[in-house]
């Protein structure tokens, strides 16, 4: 099936797409009766050339062929139908009548297999993944429903799953393609390293040329070495418009980051752009429909400074801190911005930049609606791709962007000072998104922290989420950091940043926190525990090209984890 061409949804849409699901219904009903006086014709030579014909891009003859066709369940006759309509690009259409058939008690699971796929081609793979288990457990022996299965469970990281299932499908298929890639792929995300890379080495000899095998072997690869990934992510890249014409966008968005972290900024944030391709699904840079379905404002045109344009906040809180490096100048750049976030984040970024407007999600529900005059959307990750597309042009703008509550910073440096009694205040926060969802590595636990816990100092609890279990520890060990019981960091951002604002100085991995403190001006020291981090902190990087304040500290190839560990807390005087 082709990509899927996302269309705006509108008024006039909907009574159109009304009166053709009305036309389909009553020419279907109409020649269930006529169908009978007509002769019976020979179904596989008329499937051959249905399918040429649709294929070429002519509607009318089929829709005259299936119209006058006899002999078909009223299942088959939706099914037929519903492929024109999805060749004609109409695929709300195709996907009812898809659904109209899987209700007839005689359907056959290959429309199962046929409506998921078509979704996952939309990039709707949670949608997709029971219809496709059901077309796979129907009937285990079709290869191309057990394809569809796996590719859900992958987008959806159910890796060991994948493993479990391709390893059955492969007692009857051993040498199909896509289900060894299929495992290749998840012994990779399940960080089996060991038998990833052995059969990653088989598949690269036994598939020379499918993209697919250099980009999940470029995949592994970059788990700890960028450097090492990228001549395969190229190849992969090579062979993909060998094949079809033109780059994948899987593989573009997948090497977007490696790019990024090596500092080819400008090559990096157009494959970044991959992220809303329909073919990458939920591991992609995700926006809801009613943002999507407006026209892009940054996609060739120019854009308008007396018109509205919204730009949409995406990824983690730390993310979205660290796109806004360039905010300042995208205001002055596209002059009337709606900036659209989350109602944690609306005091800090309304304080931040008073020359925008900020709005929460829900305005977007009347933005269609109204009568402002409009350029379109820009998601927020895409704005840096126009005025950072060089480490220098991160350097040159190394200002304080993000503006801490006065007020609260006041209340909270006070407090601290007064627990202090002259030692420095220093904050702490050694666990993080990056390391936790990414499995990188071992979390920095606390037990690493002894060389820093033992200097004279005041340390301040910056980290969030459950800490049940680093409380007793520290209460066993005698540490006394400050807590705030009553905040939760993840809800109560305002009161985090000013009390990040308010010590002298942080210590922390790479996690949000490392933005907000970063953009705000404070000083922060962060350490590096693995081969290779978050691609903003570079491969060799020992200061941020983004933050001034913030210096990286990397273990060397002699110094262990507690060695770098002592050094930094060397730091704290």
């Amino acid at each position: 099936m082709p990509d899927n061409k996302r269309s705006r949804v509108g008024k006039n849409k909907s009574v159109k797409s009304k009166k053709q699901k009305q036309k389909v219904s009553t020419n279907l009903k109409a020649n269930a009766v006529k169908g009978r006086q007509k002769e019976v014709v020979d179904l596989p030579a008329f499937l051959k050339e249905f399918d040429a014909l649709l294929n070429k891009g002519i509607f009318d003859k089929p829709q005259q062929m299936l119209d006058n066709l006899t002999g078909l369940k009223k299942w088959q006759r939706l099914n037929l139908q519903s492929i024109i309509e999805y060749k004609k690009d109409n695929q709300g259409l195709a996907e009812d009548l898809m659904k109209q058939a899987l209700r007839e008690p005689d359907c056959k699971p290959g429309i199962n297999r046929n409506l998921a796929g078509m979704l996952i081609h939309q990039g709707r793979m949670r949608e997709a993944l029971p219809i496709a288990q059901e077309a796979y457990e129907k009937n285990p022996k079709d290869v191309k429903a057990a394809q569809l299965y796996l590719n859900c469970l992958l987008d959806l990281g159910k890796a060991d799953l994948v493993i479990e299932e391709s390893n059955k499908i492969l007692k009857d298929f051993p040498d199909n393609k896509v289900i060894l890639v299929s495992r290749a792929s998840a012994l990779r995300s399940s960080m089996n390293e060991a038998a990833a890379r052995k059969e990653l080495d088989i598949l690269i000899e036994k598939f020379p040329d499918e993209p697919v095998v250099h980009r999940i072997k470029a995949d592994l690869l970059g788990d700890k070495n960028t450097i090492e990934a990228l001549p395969y992510y190229e190849k992969a890249i090579e062979l993909s418009i060998e094949k079809k014409g033109r780059p994948d966008p899987a593989i573009q968005w997948n090497m977007s980051l490696h790019l990024l972290r090596a500092r080819q900024l400008e090559k990096g944030w157009e494959c970044w752009e991959q992220g809303f391709h329909p073919i990458v699904g939920t591991m992609g840079r995700n926006l809801p429909n009613r943002i999507t379905d407006m026209p892009r404002a940054d996609n060739g045109k120019l854009i308008d400074k007396n018109k509205w344009t919204i730009v949409c906040a995406e990824q983690g809180i730390g993310d979205q801190i660290l796109f806004m490096h360039s905010m300042n100048e995208a205001i002055e750049e596209l002059g009337k911005v709606l900036y659209i976030t989350e109602q944690r984040m609306y005091p800090i970024i309304k304080r931040s930049f008073p020359k925008m407007e900020v709005g929460s999600q829900g305005v977007t529900y009347d933005w269609t609606r109204n009568s402002l005059e409009k350029n379109g959307y820009i998601p927020l990750g895409s704005i840096p791709r126009r005025h950072r597309k060089t480490v220098d042009s991160y350097k040159k703008h190394r200002v304080p962007f993000l503006r801490a509550n006065k007020e609260l910073y006041h209340k909270y440096r006070e407090k601290l000072k007064a627990l202090a009694k002259g030692k420095p205040v220093i904050g702490v926060s050694w666990k993080g998104g990056y390391w936790q969802i990414q499995r990188k590595t071992k979390e920095l636990e606390l037990k690493n922290w002894e060389p820093i816990f033992k200097r004279d100092a005041l340390y301040v609890n910056l980290q969030y989420g459950d800490l049940t279990e680093e409380i007793k520890y520290l209460k066993q060990n005698n540490h006394n950091l400050v807590f705030f019981p009553e905040l939760d960091f993840k809800v109560h951002l305002d009161d985090w940043v000013a009390i990040a604002g308010a010590c002298d100085g942080i210590i922390s991995i790479s996690t949000a926190l490392v933005h907000f403190a970063g953009a705000i001006g404070q000083k922060v020291a962060v350490v590096m525990p693995g081969e290779q981090g978050p691609w903003h902190l570079g491969l060799e990087d020992n200061e941020s090209m983004a933050y001034k304040n913030v210096k990286i500290y990397r273990p060397t190839q002699k110094e262990s984890l507690d060695q770098l560990i002592k050094r930094v807390s060397m730091l704290i005087t």
